[in-house]
């Protein structure tokens, strides 16, 4: 019961993983690397440098990219900076190439939009290290079911790869890696770590960086099969004459040599080929040193003919099969090696390792561990011992080539891209199947091209993946301060602010703005101009929206500050220089160091000394009826002193010589009645203000010159004064 409880369990925990793989999946992704893959390893040069050539695609649009690598722990490389690979990146992809010291890295790109990042992938363990083609016979090739160790170093890996039964004459698929177990399949032929795993980790401890195996060798092979079929003539196998198996597969075992050479060596670049074959030479063949010598060296010169590369080679001296071994088979490797300046260099001397041998002629490795019982251990240390730092710094490395670049136009057809690769190549292979320099394409899914060179050297375009909308919806456009919410195609700012828009757009969009006579790519706009301005949508592959949203902005001009007088005995007054053009005008009135006033009228009633300023505030409309309001600056401060010797009433001009005075009162009256009286008592003129809060005009020119009394009374208050009118 317990048992069925825990599988359970198991069950419901792979469940909610795989749910959470789905989901991150499906979030939206602003980039992703698409090359290199996790374990490549790229070929270092001899100043411990190496250049990793970076693609992916991008699913919005961005201004730049950068990469960098980490190690992947302490001490295993050194970390680099930030370094931008592509500005402005088009197309859908981005392309670059990054330079580091040997190790074992992070591989890390972040994505920026106005110096901001906004996406960010990473591959991890990609190395910068050594590449090492393995090629020749059993001893090369190696068997399941020999004691073979796997690598203990997770820094060493081979290709994976499996081409032993298929004989392919194609390509390989994309490169795929693992790291080197015991019973790894090392592409495309190699059976087993063999010695190779034990070597790669002297290898890792002894230089600190990766190791990657390529192994093409093929077991029971003479030399005369290499020679014969790099020749393009059918290889007959020795020990199957007049069986159905006696002719190798069309090309081989020379076309997995040379294929490796074109594509992985152009992809990670090479070391060197490791060759160790000479057994079946001399059993049963007894092949003549010369002739082995001339065999081998053609062999030599054949792969840098098919590849116009000068990839070094390093051969062991390996001849013992059966209990014999041939001097003229070892002088005949040492011929080839001592020739002058052939990148040709010594390997291990192989036939005194593990006497007896596991069998008759191939080492392995026994249970127990008597001397000579770990015949594959003791041939990696011998092979270690020949790939010493002299031949580290004597053997010319070939670095990884450039990637091809991939130029995606929108096409002139609805809805149509074009992809174009360079010219400088002899063939094209995409993966849709069209074998053109340039296609046009129109429907959704992930394209690339194998490509190449004169001689057959394979590149890999970058790969990139379509996704629809091809042609992007007509963009609507937000205010900045409510997204999501489409404005009206009319608005208006005030001279001293911005207009902050967003184009609404896809995912994998963004807005191309006409402003005037240039455009500017962006999400966002901020305007400060009048003018009719539009908007379509961009997408990553450079295709427009076919309509346009517009936008037509009236910027209203600077509202005048004004300036302030005292017009009363507690009045101020705020007066234009000039007309706004908006209405109404109203003012917001401050005093001290920003006490707001709660008065915007353009006069108003003080009663506190202090200084007092004032700014305009005029409302404008559209005809669409959307309203604004613009604010001048504050004014100059303007010094107000309270007068306490006019006992609260103040009438002027006094004399008035034009018959109309003016009444203020300190306090706030309510139903004030306001009387004027001649000398002699008589009532000559009456009103009644409900709120005397303010300033009031009198008009009394229907009096004669002379002399009057003018009396304000209401609750509480009772003050009369003498005025004199005179025309």
């Amino acid at each position: 019961m317990k048992n069925n409880y825990f599988l359970v369990c198991l069950l419901l925990l792979g469940l909610i993983a795989l749910n959470l793989r789905v989901s991150a999946q499906g979030s939206s992704q602003v980039l992703k690397i698409t090359y290199p893959e996790s374990r490549a390893i790229f070929q270092r040069e001899n100043d411990n440098t190496s250049t990793i050539y970076l693609s992916g695609s991008i699913y919005q649009p961005v201004d730049s990219v950068q990469a960098r690598v980490q190690a992947e722990e302490s001490g295993q490389g050194l970390n680099t900076d930030w370094i931008t690979i592509q500005r402005n990146p088009q197309g859908g992809i981005f392309q670059g190439s990054l330079r580091a010291k040997g190790g074992w890295y992070r591989l890390e790109v972040q994505a920026f939009v106005k110096g901001s990042a906004i996406g960010t992938d990473v591959v991890r363990k990609v190395g910068i290290g050594e590449v090492f083609i393995i090629t020749g016979q059993s001893n090369a090739q190696g068997f399941q079911d020999y004691g073979a160790l796997g690598a203990a170093d997770d820094r060493v890996n081979c290709v994976s790869y499996d081409n032993i039964t298929a004989n392919s004459l194609a390509d390989p698929p994309a490169p795929t890696f693992q790291q080197l177990s015991a019973t790894s399949i090392i592409g495309p032929r190699g059976q087993s770590a063999w010695c190779w795993g034990v070597l790669g980790d002297l290898i890792v401890k002894q230089y600190g960086v990766p190791v990657l195996f390529i192994n093409t060798a093929w077991s029971a092979t003479v030399i005369k099969n290499w020679h014969d079929s790099a020749d393009g003539l059918l290889a007959k196998n020795i020990f199957a004459i007049g069986t159905p198996d006696e002719n190798f597969p069309a090309g081989m075992p020379y076309a997995n040599l040379v294929i490796a050479l074109r594509y992985y060596c152009s992809l990670q670049g090479l070391r060197a080929v490791l060759w160790q074959q000479g057994e079946t030479d001399n059993v049963p063949l007894h092949s003549t040193r010369k002739d082995y010598a001339d065999n081998m060296q053609y062999i030599v010169n054949k792969t840098r003919a098919d590849t116009e590369r000068y990839p070094a080679w390093v051969l062991a001296r390996s001849s013992y099969n059966d209990g014999q071994v041939s001097q003229d088979i070892i002088q005949a490797q040492n011929d080839v090696i001592n020739t002058y300046n052939n990148n040709v260099f010594a390997g291990p001397f192989t036939d005194n390792i593990q006497i007896p041998r596991f069998d008759i002629v191939h080492f392995g490795n026994r249970t127990t561990n008597n001397p000579g019982d770990k015949g594959l251990n003791d041939l990696a240390q011998a092979w270690f011992s020949s790939l010493n730092s002299v031949f580290f710094a004597s053997s010319r490395p070939l670095p990884p080539l450039p990637q091809p670049t991939i130029v995606v136009t929108c096409g002139t057809a609805n809805g149509n891209l074009t992809l174009s690769l360079p010219s400088s190549y002899k063939s094209y292979t995409w993966k849709s199947g069209q074998t053109t320099q340039t296609i046009t394409v129109n429907q959704p899914g992930k394209y690339s091209a194998v490509l190449k060179d004169k001689v057959g050297n394979t590149y890999l375009s970058p790969e990139i993946d379509i996704q629809t909308p091809i042609i992007p919806a007509t963009p609507t456009i937000s205010l900045a301060s409510q997204p999501g919410i489409v404005v009206d195609n009319q608005q208006q700012v005030c001279a001293d602010s911005t207009l902050s828009l967003i184009a609404n757009t896809s995912a994998n969009s963004t807005g191309l703005w006409s402003l005037s006579t240039t455009t500017s790519i962006s999400k966002t706009i901020a305007l400060t101009k009048s003018g009719t301005y539009s908007l379509q949508a961009v997408n990553v592959y450079g295709c427009k929206s076919a309509q346009t949203a517009i936008i037509s902005l009236t910027v209203r001009p600077k509202v005048p500050t004004p300036t302030i007088e005292q017009i009363g005995a507690y009045t101020l007054q705020a007066v234009l220089p000039t007309s706004t053009g908006g209405q109404p005008d109203l003012f917001d009135w401050q005093r001290g160091g920003g006490e707001v006033i709660p008065q915007n009228s353009a006069a108003i009633k003080v009663v506190v000394s202090a200084n007092y300023s004032a700014r305009t505030k005029t409302t404008f409309t559209l005809t669409n009826g959307n309203s604004i309001t613009c604010y001048s600056d504050y004014s100059a401060p303007k010094a107000f002193t309270f007068d306490r010797g006019n006992g609260g009433l103040s009438i002027y001009p006094n004399p008035s010589s034009t018959g109309t005075i003016t009444v203020e009162t300190l306090e706030n009256l309510k139903n004030a009645d306001i009387d004027v009286f001649s000398l002699s008592g008589q009532k000559l003129f009456s009103t009644q203000v409900p709120i005397l809060d303010e300033r009031k005009a009198i008009d009394l020119t229907g009096l004669a010159q002379g002399i009057y009394l003018v009396r304000v009374r209401s609750a509480g208050f009772d003050i009369s004064r003498r005025i004199i009118i005179n025309r």
